[in-house]
């Protein structure tokens, strides 16, 4: 019996696990609100995933907001520019693809195509960006080229991390309810391919200067 309270046992520590994952995309989507501070957001939620949920660190709360509001420059900067593009790329996918529907026009349909295949780029560079930005120090022009490197050396990881993003996009905007567990699970998710490359750049030289612990 006095096992079920043990908050060591396995029930427990799965408990805690779910609250977290709840409470840190809750805290994610209120911080996102405002749209420019979407990448602050992001970059904490990352960081706190990847060491607390996942690494088991504690104070994953209040690491968030120390995350949030050090990276808030840097990580806001990125968004704008990247989730700027994507936003463009993606409306003119929109617009190209309602107009070939209406006119029946296949070169309109490839234009549609052709703008929904450009998004990959600025949504794998944000896929990789806020992982960056929660693990290393960077100047912005280093922060950008970093990303851009990682794009490509990954490229299998890359395409992985954006196909992921774009599916918890689809769900979160058609069915709502999963915005409250699918950001935490989406970071989750990204740190198994973005930790292995940080891992594999480090054997040699790490692609920044890693932060210190907090």
């Amino acid at each position: 019996m006095n096992q079920i309270f043990n908050p060591e046992n396995f029930f427990w520590k799965c408990f805690d696990k779910m609250a977290d994952v709840l409470g840190l995309s809750v805290l994610w989507l209120f911080c996102s609100l405002p749209v420019v501070t979407a990448g602050p957001a992001s970059a904490a939620l990352y960081d706190c995933a990847a060491r607390c949920v996942r690494g088991g660190e504690s104070g994953v709360y209040g690491r968030f907001f120390r995350t949030f509001r050090r990276e808030f420059k840097p990580a806001a900067l990125c968004w704008l520019a990247w989730g700027g593009a994507l936003f463009l790329l993606f409306c003119g996918y929109r617009i190209a693809a309602a107009l070939a529907v209406s006119a029946g026009s296949r070169a309109l349909a490839v234009l549609s195509v052709a703008y929904l295949t450009l998004t990959v780029f600025p949504a794998g560079m944000l896929c990789w960006l806020f992982p960056l930005l929660s693990r290393f120090q960077y100047a912005f022009r280093a922060l950008n080229r970093t990303a851009l490197q990682l794009w490509f050396a990954h490229l299998p990881s890359t395409l992985a991390m954006t196909a992921l993003l774009a599916l918890c996009a689809a769900l979160c905007v058609r069915l709502l309810v999963p915005v409250f567990f699918l950001p935490c699970l989406l970071a989750l998710a990204h740190s198994l391919f973005a930790e292995r490359a940080f891992r594999l750049h480090a054997a040699d030289a790490p692609p920044g200067e890693d932060r210190p612990p907090q």
